[in-house]
């Protein structure tokens, strides 16, 4: 979980530098930062459910919240997918040049 978790705030400071400072890799640095959070909250939530068992899925413990919260997220920001595709058309026009 804490590389995961690491990985996603690197990606989220590349974009935040990449927004202050009007870099030409928004795009690139926006998806990936995206991509890397939804997986890493995905990821520890699960993780967090399965360390607390069979309790971790019961209305008695809150580790249901974060994994219904990171499955929301997943579905309202998009599919990592059409993400993915969209670091992959970044980086084919970034070469092309």
């Amino acid at each position: 979980m804490y590389i995961k978790i690491e990985l996603a705030r690197v990606h989220a400071y590349w974009a935040a530098w990449a927004l202050n400072d009007g870099a030409s890799e928004l795009p690139l640095a926006a998806a990936s930062a995206r991509i890397s959070a939804i997986e890493a909250l995905s990821f520890a939530a699960q993780e967090n459910i399965q360390t607390h068992g069979g309790i971790g899925f019961t209305w008695e413990s809150d580790c249901q919240f974060f994994y219904r919260r990171a499955r929301a997220d997943a579905l309202m920001l998009g599919s990592s997918h059409g993400w993915r595709d969209r670091i992959i058309d970044t980086l084919e026009e970034k070469n092309a040049a």
